[in-house]
């Protein structure tokens, strides 16, 4: 997704729930081929909606890297994914952090942005807007939207001014090739709600949630290998004031997101790793983050809009 809200999704995957609750233990320091797999999001994650940064381009799957990525020993040079100083999955999205304004120029801001496309229409069984399937790259995207007045009655279309709260629903699937040798599965899918967006609002809140797994087979160095990353986040209760002319961070709420990712060549040891990021917004200029990676726990905090992230 654009990172400001492209309404839009389907099914949740149920399957990425308990990996949003729990951390892998399954070593202090995982090897450098599971861990560098957490720094960029699965394949289709940009066209769903979540604080992920993800791309969807022929060559944004995930490979391992590095000299000794097949298990042969620790080390190399493929790094150790994210760190303790950024996010894991590409990044938080802008408007998770108050990096996109409101006013003339700049769109209807964070969460605001509507997709309708011309191949959406009303629905009467199900009141909300469902649009057709569109299949590009080898991956296929059902989306769904629901308007709502401030009321709470049912809109056909959105509306600048009176639209108060949408729900997209997105669902991606499919398979995609990449770097030459490798093919990677997808299922992908975001349950989304914004709600303040009618004209005269105040402040924005946003509550959603997304999950996805991607399975990769491919060759590394003459060494067959297959990988797996399942990965989600929840939003809940976040609040955004609505000011003109600059952006605004969220003052409340919190975003849970999680990712395993397992690397397993047909030569060598598999390896896993697996972090969760908690964010907190309490008012201040200072999200509090709480990162658990691979059993190990630091509390760490993000200047908003923009700063480094520190851990401590």
């Amino acid at each position: 997704m654009r990172n400001h809200i492209k309404i839009a999704v389907a099914a949740a995957v149920a399957l990425f729930t308990a990996a949003c609750a729990s951390d892998s233990t399954t070593s202090p320091l995982a090897s450098t081929a599971a861990a560098v797999a957490l720094s960029s999001a699965p394949i289709s994650f940009d066209q769903i909606n979540t604080s992920f940064v993800g791309v969807s381009n022929d060559q944004d799957g995930f490979m391992p890297g590095g000299n000794n990525w097949n298990g042969e020993h620790h080390g190399g040079d493929g790094g150790l994914g994210p760190g303790w100083g950024g996010f894991m999955g590409g990044g938080l999205g802008e408007a998770w952090v108050g990096g996109i304004g409101f006013g003339r120029g700049i769109g209807r801001g964070p969460f605001g942005d509507i997709d309708e496309d011309d191949n959406c229409a009303f629905s009467t069984t199900t009141n909300r807007v469902e649009c057709a399937a569109v299949t590009h790259g080898g991956l296929t995207v059902n989306r769904s939207l629901s308007f709502l007045d401030a009321s709470g009655a049912v809109e056909q279309s959105f509306d600048t001014a009176l639209t108060n709260t949408v729900n997209v629903r997105t669902s991606v699937s499919g398979t995609r090739t990449h770097h030459q040798t490798a093919t990677s599965t997808v299922n992908s899918s975001s349950d989304f709600t914004v709600t303040g967006l009618a004209s005269g609002s105040t402040q924005r809140t946003v509550n959603g949630k997304a999950a996805g797994t991607e399975t990769t087979a491919g060759t590394k160095d003459s060494v067959a290998f297959t990988a797996t990353r399942i990965a989600g986040d929840t939003t809940t209760g976040l609040v955004i004031p609505i000011q003109n002319d600059h952006p605004t961070y969220p003052i409340a709420g919190t975003v849970i997101r999680a990712m395993q990712a397992t690397v397993t060549p047909a030569t060598g040891t598999a390896s896993t790793s697996s972090r969760r990021e908690v964010i907190t917004y309490d008012g201040s200029a200072t999200a509090k983050v709480v990162i658990t990676q691979d059993g190990v726990t630091k509390n760490c905090t993000k200047p908003l809009p923009h700063g480094r992230l520190t851990c401590s």
